[in-house]
């Protein structure tokens, strides 16, 4: 997607606060032939960053933060997921000790 296109699908998004975003990496667009070319991605981290800036007044200096922190937060999930699909594709007596192992360290 292009600047304009990306304006036109997140609402409240001026092209000023787009630049902002850019300029400061907190979406980094791959370079296409045309400039910018943003993904899907790019787009939720897009409104994400209108909803904490204009929904819940995150200042700027702060976005970064909240960011790194959505970033850590979605690379556990993942991480978890990989594990629990791991974790599956073994037998019951594998399960079994794993679940034992993490309850003995409650």
């Amino acid at each position: 997607m292009t600047k304009t296109e990306v304006l036109e699908r997140v609402g409240r998004l001026s092209a000023e606060r787009l630049e902002i975003c850019v300029t400061r990496s907190w979406v980094k667009p791959r370079q296409g032939e045309r400039g910018p070319a943003f993904d899907e991605t790019d787009l939720a981290r897009l409104q994400l960053i209108v909803e904490l800036t204009e929904d819940l007044d995150v200042n700027d200096e702060a976005v970064p933060v909240v960011l790194g922190l959505m970033d850590e937060l979605n690379t556990l999930r993942r991480r978890m997921k990989a594990l629990d699909r791991a974790l599956n594709a073994e037998g019951e007596d594998v399960r079994a000790a794993v679940i034992k192992r993490l309850q003995e360290r409650r």
